[in-house]
């Protein structure tokens, strides 16, 4: 980090930090990420982070927000990024001949653009979809998916079960039956109380549309009355808000009616059920009804059912582990306090945006960031333009920036008997037309000469006897658990070479022929009769160096 702020940024030194962390490196002790930028020949740090990293895998969770996520301007500054910008263009060209411009509606920041519910509905889509695209690029892949309401949609593109064409078809639907359709004078509210708190108090004529955890719901139903119904709950002292809904009880009995031509349109566009994989956990079925095909396969049917049943939120997400990591693709991270007070503390959230932010580019790579700290390899290259390696010859190298670090303390094996940590390694090479060979000329198997398992035994002997400096012919040894693969061929014209290890301290061996075994087992037992010669010399004799070399060499010994 260091060597990147001290000088401009180079694109092809940057590729190759890109490439050496794109997968986790075993002992690595800690992990770190950095946001810089180059403004005047100067690098400039956003942000940096650096923390050990204890190598232990979490489950990983895409969370989909539904209605209340948008804002005007939300996908503005993301149009900087080539993934996000290149899938708000496959929707552009779906919605074009339908009279919407969606790059105006995630990017115009005037606050009425959103007043029309139909801009909601794709707004939101075509985010959830270039957010996806871009955890999809950078190799995240989760362990769960769950969404909340029309985060569903996402849900099924994040699974696979839905293309891009299809997700925004089926959003644009949901608004266009929205303004095409009349409904009663709805409202919506968010209250802080559970489902079984609240279902004791609420008035017969208000539904519960969101169970959304257990000291949060929101309600739907006439305006009137859920506008009577906050009040007396302020008035105890209860949290109680009016929610934007242009006027629509959604996920209530008063959408009913819109079910019929919501599946009309939706299978229209999604024509054939697709079966939705274990890792997307359905909120619009109870859990008790998942094996149903109803609720097994992604189809019209599911996703009309989902704008008109109750969220079921809370119930599903009792289902997150208590480690978990979970990362909010929306335009706003709208669940962010209601997942942190349901959730145990040890799991972890991670929103990849936020409302009005001022650099959502940069946040969304501050998430990334995030999620690498948190174990998750990634490779970050696919958000950049393709860099070709090899790299230019002026590109700094990065051998040198790789250092011990003395500061850690390391426990290291000692050995007291060197031997045991050796193996000897022998490469025999023979062929018949060798005079101290040529009587393997009759060891003939099936018409075939065959090199006898008997020799590799020898050459083990021979083996143990050199790096023992002992006599062969006065060395025995005895062969333990011997396992014959197979018997190498000899012929006339090639030489036979065989490579026999032994390791000096367990006795274990493997003779080879080519890479493939021959024989392996295990010496356990050494015997050997043979002693050295030894001279007598007596104490009264002052011999010099000269003189005892000339005695030694007379008994027949070999001087140096």
């Amino acid at each position: 980090m260091d060597s990147i702020r001290a000088k401009e940024l180079d694109p092809e030194e940057i590729a190759l930090y890109h490439a050496n962390h794109k997968r986790g490196i075993q002992k690595h002790m800690a992990r770190g990420y950095g946001i810089y930028e180059t403004v005047n020949h100067k690098t400039r740090t956003h942000c940096e982070k650096v923390e050990y990293f204890d190598d232990a895998r979490r489950p990983l969770w895409f969370v989909y927000s539904g209605m209340g996520s948008q804002w005007p301007g939300m996908g503005k500054e993301l149009m900087r990024i080539p993934i996000f910008a290149a899938a708000i263009d496959r929707c552009d060209k779906i919605l074009k001949p339908k009279g919407l411009d969606i790059v105006n509606i995630i990017t115009n920041p005037d606050d009425t653009i959103l007043e029309n519910i139909l801009y909601c509905f794709v707004g939101i889509a075509a985010i959830q979809i270039g957010l996806t695209d871009i955890l999809r690029a950078v190799g995240l892949v989760p362990d769960h998916i769950i969404g909340h309401s029309v985060g569903e949609l996402g849900c099924a593109y994040a699974d696979g079960c839905c293309t891009a064409e299809e997700v925004i078809q089926m959003s644009y639907s949901r608004g266009l039956i929205s303004t095409e359709m009349t409904f009663i004078k709805g409202s919506m509210a968010a209250v802080g109380l559970g489902y079984k708190q609240i279902s004791k108090i609420c008035p017969s004529e208000i539904d519960i549309a969101c169970h959304n955890g257990p000291d949060s719901c929101t309600i739907s139903g006439p305006v009137e009355a859920v506008h009577k119904f906050v009040s007396q709950l302020t008035e105890q002292g209860i949290f109680a808000k009016e929610v934007k809904c242009s006027n629509i009880a959604y996920h209530s009995r008063y959408v009913a009616k819109a079910g019929p031509k919501l599946l009309q349109y939706t299978k229209q566009v999604y024509k054939e059920p697709k079966l939705r994989s274990e890792r997307w956990l359905s909120t619009s079925v109870e859990r008790d009804k998942w094996h149903e095909a109803a609720a097994k396969y992604s189809s019209a049917e599911y996703h009309t059912n989902n704008l008109l049943r109750p969220v079921l939120f809370e119930e599903t997400s009792r289902l997150i582990p208590n480690n978990a990591v979970l990362v909010e693709v929306a335009p706003h991270g709208l669940l962010q306090a209601i997942l942190k007070r349901s959730l145990p503390r040890a799991c972890r959230h991670v929103p990849l945006t936020r409302r009005a932010h001022p650099q959502p580019a940069r946040l969304l790579l501050d998430a990334l960031g995030t999620l690498y700290m948190a174990g998750y390899d990634m490779d970050v290259s696919a958000l950049y333009p393709k860099i070709d390696f090899p790299v230019a010859t002026q590109t700094r190298q990065l051998s040198h920036l790789v250092e011990w670090a003395h500061t850690e303390k390391w426990s290291v094996s000692l050995y007291e008997v060197t031997d045991q940590k050796y193996t000897a390694v022998y490469r025999p090479k023979l062929t018949i037309h060798e005079e101290e060979y040529q009587f393997l000329e009759g060891s003939v198997i099936g018409g075939k000469i065959v090199f006898p398992v008997s020799g590799a035994l020898v050459f083990v002997w021979d083996t143990l006897t050199m790096i023992s400096e002992m006599p062969l012919r006065d060395t025995s040894i005895e062969f333990h658990n011997l396992t014959v693969h197979k018997q190498p061929l000899l012929n006339d014209t090639q030489m036979l070479r065989l490579v026999v290890m032994l390791q000096r301290g367990s006795g274990q061996f493997e003779v080879t022929c080519e890479g493939s075994p021959v024989v392996e087992g295990k010496i356990v037992a050494v015997k050997t009769n043979y002693k050295a010669p030894s001279i007598e010399i007596e104490d009264e004799m002052m011999l010099n160096s000269s003189d005892i070399y000339k005695l030694l060499f007379e008994r027949g010994f070999e001087c140096r």
